[in-house]
């Protein structure tokens, strides 16, 4: 081996190393935020601490699948896409009609006369309008080519996400 790719080979080593410990940290912190939420008796101050906790685990997960793809394990083949097509498709679905129900909430009066209602019917709208836009995405990659590259799947997934997995930008 040259030594330019073992020095590759030992820079992708500890970024999937580093990726590795972010993903248990977030567990940590959630784990942390889990408590917090014990402790409050505010059921708003509960969600909230429950959301964020419930966030940490998806960014462990997340640190995960990057310490995979750094370790060179491939994303998707065609069975597991032809698999989970029109499951995607249902989801897609299920996510719409969220979004179009929690629109009719958000102009019902008590809901508008209410900010913690206001408040917390925008957080679902947010998120399920980001989860049908990545739903949709990953679906149209899918159509559009049935063994995605791992680009190609993050070309298709991030560059017109509205959010790129943040909230509100």
């Amino acid at each position: 081996m040259s030594e330019l790719a073992l020095q590759n080979f030992e820079a992708r080593r500890r970024l999937a190393e580093y990726f590795k410990n972010e993903a248990k940290r977030e567990l940590e912190y959630a784990e942390k935020l889990r408590a917090t939420s014990e402790k409050s008796q505010n059921p708003v101050v509960k969600l909230i601490m429950d959301a964020v906790s419930q966030d940490s685990i998806k960014h462990s997960k997340i640190y995960e699948t990057m310490a995979s793809i750094i370790q060179g394990t491939g994303l998707i083949d065609q069975a597991e896409s032809s698999a989970v097509l029109n499951d995607i498709e249902s989801h897609i679905q299920m996510e719409k009609e969220s979004i179009d129900e929690l629109e009719k909430l958000k102009n019902d009066n008590m809901i508008k006369s209410d900010p913690a209602l206001t408040f917390l019917i925008d957080m679902l709208l947010r998120d399920e309008s980001f989860h049908h836009a990545l739903l949709t995405q990953i679906y149209n990659a899918i159509i559009k080519n049935i063994t995605l590259s791992e680009q190609e799947i993050w070309d298709a997934v991030w560059r017109d996400a509205t959010y790129h997995g943040t909230p509100g930008g």
